[in-house]
């Protein structure tokens, strides 16, 4: 492997640890991991609201520029509003984390029972039921468990995603000093 290749090997390897010190942070701080994410989506919701103002504003009067406008300001109101009150965007991400969970658990166990005769069915069938117990969690404890489940779930992943990058650093060091 060349330097360029060794380079982002390094890059790879100091990526995953940041992310895997990310998770750790969020898991034993889910409430500020998870407020910081709401604020984060706040903006984009801001953002993704100004910009077609700003357009419809500069273009011909139309019906489209009205409903344009009007969309564009609902978006950036609701930017403002989740970045005023990032515990309330809290609860209301976990409510859509709920609906997701609880969806795709009913949704693998359906699927489940189609790949039956095949080897893994139960996988797929365990793994359905996992999402559902975890929606149906977050459901007993809302809006009380958005101050954990985003945070915990955000943090998870960026563990996850952390380990899997050392892991493949590690990897490729491997390949390359034994080629």
């Amino acid at each position: 492997m060349g330097n360029e290749g060794r380079s982002a090997v390094e890059h790879l390897h100091w990526l995953g640890i940041a992310l895997i010190a990310l998770g750790v942070v969020s898991v034993l701080a889910p409430v500020v991991a998870g407020s910081a994410l709401v604020i984060v989506i706040g903006f984009i919701l801001l953002i993704a609201g100004i910009v077609p103002i700003v357009r419809e504003l500069k273009a011909e009067a139309s019906t489209e520029k009205t409903m344009g406008l009007i969309l564009g300001i609902i978006t950036a109101l609701t930017g403002i509003a989740v970045i005023g009150h990032p515990l309330f965007g809290l609860a209301f991400l976990t409510l859509l984390l709920v609906i997701y969970f609880v969806t795709e658990g009913v949704s693998k166990i359906v699927v489940s029972f189609r790949y039956k005769p095949a080897a893994g069915w139960k996988w797929l069938l365990a793994s359905g039921v996992l999402s559902l117990l975890f929606g149906l969690l977050i459901w007993s404890q809302w809006p009380v468990s958005g101050m954990w489940a985003v945070g915990v779930l955000v943090g998870l992943n960026l563990l996850g995603t952390g380990m899997a990058l050392v892991t493949l650093a590690s990897t490729l060091k491997s390949l390359d000093r034994g080629a």
